[in-house]
């Protein structure tokens, strides 16, 4: 890995880092990860929703964090697994995992890094940038 790309990572864990105090200290902006989110996927009552979310973070959170990291990194939203259980992650230019609620599965709470195991990925992208 060169020097360069080393920086990248370095520099993308650190807005990662700050997206998941985010998210724990509930300061995300609602109305804006309200929409995001609703272009992802249907929620009837999304208040509730995001309720719930909030008290069971990183549990659940996947996709939506991952949509809202994605209004900050570009990239693109991935189904797939973290091991062999279901799980929504950033993908940068088809090499690179960001995920901020990998510690859910007793990954680290905070990964950047090359995808590979122990994640895999659906077919289909969710949403592009």
């Amino acid at each position: 890995m060169d020097d360069t790309l080393d920086s990248e990572i370095l520099q993308i864990g650190e807005i990662a880092a700050e997206v998941r105090e985010e998210f724990e200290q509930g300061t995300v902006n609602l109305s804006i990860l309200t929409s995001l989110y609703s272009k992802h996927t249907f929620v009837e009552n999304m208040n509730l929703f995001l309720s719930r979310a909030r008290v069971m973070f990183p549990m659940g959170n996947c996709g939506l964090t991952s949509v809202y990291l994605q209004s900050v990194l570009g990239g693109d939203v991935r189904r797939g697994w973290y091991k062999t259980l279901p799980h929504t992650f950033l993908l940068l230019d088809e090499r690179l995992v960001v995920d901020i609620t990998s510690d859910q599965f007793g990954g680290p709470k905070v990964y950047v890094g090359y995808f590979g195991c122990p994640y895999s990925i659906a077919k289909e992208k969710i949403g592009t940038s």
